[in-house]
C-alpha cells in the first residue's frame, strides 16, 4: 500500500523555474515540480510506483531504511539540499538518470537491485559505502564534483563508469568488490592520477581474469599514464615521447609500427637532405627513366628535379641502421653520420625488440 502521505502531497502539474545552461544541455525542462518542505519517510515499505521525474526538492529529503517494492523514478530530479537514501532497499528498478545533487547525498548500505546514474552531477560528496548492487550499475557520463565514496561497496554484475567525471582526491573504490565480468572506465576523466591509476587497475585486473584482453589493455594503457603522470617532472615528460606517445606501453601494435617507419623516414630526410651517405653501387639503383615516370603524375616541377634514387638509398639505410647496423654498399660521409647513424641503431633496437614484444602480448597470449 502506498504511503498515504505520499499521496496527499498534492503537488502542482508544472512550475517554471531558472536552469543554469549546463543543466539545459542535458536536456532539463524549463519546467518542474516543485517539493518546497521537507520529506522524511523512514522505516517504510512503499509497495506502489513512484514516479519523482522532474520534481525540484528544495528541502531536505529522507527515505532511510525505506524499501521501494516497485519502481522508483527520479528521472532528472532536483535536490537543493541533502538527500538521505542510507540503507534504502531497491527492489526493482530505480532510476536517477540526469537527477542533480547540490549538496550531499548519502547512498549508504542501500540495496540496489537495477539502478542507472547516468548523466547525473553530484556537486557535493557521494556516499555509496557498503552499497550493494545485484544487478547492473550504470553511472554513464555521471559527473562527481567533489569526493565520492564506494567503500567496501559489492557490485555482483557489470559496473559501468564510462565517460565519468571523477573529482576525487581518495580513493573511491578501496574495498570495493567487483564480482561480475565486465568493469569499464572507458574514456572517465579522472583529476587526480592516483585515483585513475586505483580505478584503473581494479578494471584491468577483472577484465584480464574474464578473458577480455581489448578492455584489460585499455585500462592497462590509462594505469600506467597516470602512474608517469605522478613522477617527477624530468621523468614524466621524457617518458610520455618515449614510452608513452610511441610505444604505447605495449599496447597498441600498429601505432608502433607507424611510428617506427615515421622516425626511419625522418632518419631518411636526414641522411638525404645533407648527403649524409654515399653508395659503392656502380650505378645508380633507380633509372633516368623512372625517375621521369615519377614526374608525369605531378605538375610540380620541384618533385621532378629531386634525387628520388638517392632518397631510396637512404631510405634503404635507414631502415637497416634500425633494424640491424648491416649497411649493404653504403657507407656514411662523415664522422657526424656515424653518430647520427648510432643514435638511429640504439633506438631501431629498442623499437624492433618493442614490436616484438608488443604483437606477442596482443596476439598470442
Amino acid at each position: 500500500m502506498l504511503v498515504p502521505y505520499l499521496c496527499q502531497l498534492q503537488l502542482p502539474e508544472q512550475h517554471n523555474i531558472e536552469l543554469t545552461e549546463a543543466q539545459r544541455k542535458l536536456g532539463w525542462p524549463d519546467g518542474g515540480i516543485p517539493i518546497k518542505f521537507p520529506l522524511k519517510i523512514t522505516n517504510t515499505e512503499i509497495n506502489g510506483n513512484l514516479d519523482f521525474s522532474f520534481a525540484i526538492f528544495q528541502k531536505q529529503i529522507t527515505f532511510s531504511s525505506s524499501h521501494f517494492s516497485k519502481d522508483i523514478n527520479f528521472h532528472s530530479a532536483i535536490f537543493s539540499e541533502n538527500a538521505n537514501f542510507e540503507r534504502v532497499k531497491f527492489s526493482k528498478y530505480a532510476t536517477f538518470m540526469y537527477a542533480a545533487f547540490s549538496k550531499d547525498s548519502c547512498f549508504d548500505r542501500a540495496t540496489f537491485n537495477d539502478v542507472d546514474f547516468d548523466k547525473a552531477i553530484f556537486s557535493r560528496n557521494a556516499y555509496f559505502r557498503g552499497a550493494t548492487f545485484y544487478d547492473e550499475a550504470g553511472f554513464f557520463g555521471t559527473i562527481f564534483n567533489q569526493q565520492v565514496y564506494f567503500h567496501e561497496a559489492t557490485f555482483n554484475q557489470g559496473a559501468y563508469f564510462k565517460d565519468v567525471v571523477l573529482s576525487s582526491i581518495y580513493y573511491p573504490f578501496w574495498g570495493a568488490k567487483f564480482l561480475g565480468e565486465n568493469l569499464t572506465f572507458k574514456n572517465a576523466t579522472f583529476k587526480y592520477p592516483g585515483v585513475q591509476e586505483d580505478a584503473c587497475r581494479k578494471a584491468k585486473i577483472l577484465m584480464e581474469k574474464n578473458g577480455n584482453r581489448e578492455e584489460a589493455g585499455y585500462h592497462f594503457y590509462k594505469e600506467m599514464d597516470a602512474r608517469r603522470k605522478q613522477k617527477p617532472w624530468y621523468i614524466r615528460y621524457p617518458e610520455f615521447v618515449f614510452i608513452q606517445l610511441i610505444f604505447g606501453y605495449g599496447v597498441p601494435p600498429f601505432r608502433l609500427m607507424a611510428s617506427w617507419f615515421l622516425i626511419a623516414t625522418l632518419f631518411a630526410l636526414i641522411y638525404w637532405y645533407v648527403h649524409g651517405i654515399q653508395s659503392k653501387l656502380p650505378t645508380s639503383s633507380i633509372s633516368p627513366a623512372f625517375i621521369g615516370y615519377l614526374g608525369q603524375f605531378t605538375d610540380m616541377s620541384y618533385f621532378t628535379k629531386l634525387d628520388w634514387s638517392y632518397f631510396v638509398k637512404c631510405f634503404y639505410f635507414s631502415i637497416v641502421t634500425a633494424v640491424t647496423p648491416g649497411y649493404g654498399k653504403y657507407e656514411l660521409t662523415s664522422w657526424e653520420f656515424q653518430v647520427v647513424a648510432s643514435i638511429e641503431a640504439i633506438f631501431g633496437t629498442f623499437m624492433w625488440a618493442a614490436f616484438i614484444a608488443t604483437f606477442a602480448r596482443k596476439y598470442m597470449r
